[in-house]
């Protein structure tokens, strides 16, 4: 099976190919990264380009899946009138459907008709440190965080002895220490649900992967 990512930066990919090892039981799984090519962070303005592409495009239907994968605690400055959930909101499902429909826009409608049944999205909110910590936090109050995650799962990660914030990330080494955990299966299935976009995301593989 071949799976396609396209998101913000390389601990992103990171991440979720580690959670797709979990999901599938497969700690050899491997997907393919579309964006970003290199090292460095694309950001979200360089993103909503890619999905506009030829490349883009042409990749999608010769995979089985195409993963596209964003943060949404900038979604201000995207300038498509969507405002930033707050902390204490009870349901995120109406404001990632927002959050789609913008990336769907990015790509064509017509396109992503043809081929919705390829695409999934991961959308993190606010930022995909905040699926990090059902996995790494010892406070059950982080495990459901969806603002300061970054500055969180910073704190936990020198407590290891790593930072998080070092140039280049790494090479993303350090998000594939904090991802590690997501490659056991019932550890994934039953700290997922601690963080309501992750909870989201594994749940619309079960329906993908139970029909």
């Amino acid at each position: 099976m071949r799976f396609l990512i396209a998101g913000e930066g390389l601990t992103d990919f990171i991440v979720l190919q580690n959670l797709l090892r979990g999901f599938f039981n497969d700690k050899n799984f491997l997907a393919t990264r579309l964006l970003p090519k290199d090292k460095e962070p694309v950001g979200w303005g360089n993103l909503f380009i890619y999905l506009s592409t030829e490349e883009f495009k042409q990749a999608v239907p010769f995979s089985d899946y195409t993963i596209v994968q964003i943060d949404t605690g900038t979604c201000e400055e995207w300038k498509e009138g969507i405002v930033p959930i707050g902390a204490k909101a009870t349901n995120l499902l109406p404001f990632i459907e927002s959050i789609k429909t913008v990336l769907v826009n990015k790509m064509g409608v017509d396109f992503y008709d043809e081929h919705k049944d390829k695409i999934l999205f991961a959308i993190c909110v606010h930022d995909i440190e905040c699926w990090l910590l059902p996995f790494n936090a010892t406070l059950p109050a982080h495990h459901k965080k969806t603002v300061g995650c970054v500055r969180t799962i910073e704190k936990i990660a020198n407590t290891k002895g790593f930072s998080v914030n070092e140039k280049n990330y790494q090479e993303g080494k350090h998000y594939e220490t904090l991802s590690k955990p997501m490659r056991d299966n019932e550890e994934l299935i039953v700290k997922g649900k601690l963080n309501e976009s992750l909870s989201l995301f594994v749940n619309e593989l079960h329906k993908v992967f139970e029909k």
